[in-house]
């Protein structure tokens, strides 16, 4: 009895602790630009067209460029995961497909997440995903997936 009695207390301290964010905000993942993109907000409707290759311009009429990490990357895998719901392998054989009927082209690779920061702060259209607890004054998260 005094097991099942420490086993609550800890799962209502996990559950406060995730209401309240704190368990969440690890896995959080920023959708950033440069502080002087004129990009303000994107829905997740917005980033999946833009991470899919459907499209390079938003509702509001900007145009975008999505920068994505290379394959292997757990960051990536955990992006598309929260993103559309599939794995890395299934976002290759879909990005294989599309590129092979020329219908769409890929979003810039770069190689870690010191790359993907330096590459938007270059590019006032880039837009790209790095861990919430790496976001800096000089980007702006317009969305965050958890």
């Amino acid at each position: 009895m005094m097991r099942l009695s420490r086993i609550i207390v800890l799962f209502t301290i996990l559950l406060s602790a995730k209401s309240a964010g704190v368990v969440a905000s690890e896995a959080a993942i920023a959708i950033v630009v440069a502080q002087n993109s004129t990009i303000e907000s994107i829905s997740k409707r917005e980033l999946i067209d833009v991470f899919m290759g459907r499209f390079d311009v938003l509702e509001s009429g900007q145009k975008v460029q999505p920068v994505d990490y290379v394959n292997g990357s757990a960051l990536r895998a955990n992006f598309y995961r929260a993103l559309v719901g599939k794995s890395e392998r299934q976002i290759n054989a879909y990005w294989s497909r599309l590129i092979f009927s020329g219908r769409a082209k890929p979003p810039a690779q770069v190689d870690s997440i010191s790359e993907s920061v330096e590459f938007i702060l270059t590019n006032n259209t880039a837009l790209s995903y790095i861990p919430v607890s790496n976001v800096s004054e000089e980007m702006k998260i317009v969305l965050v997936l958890e």
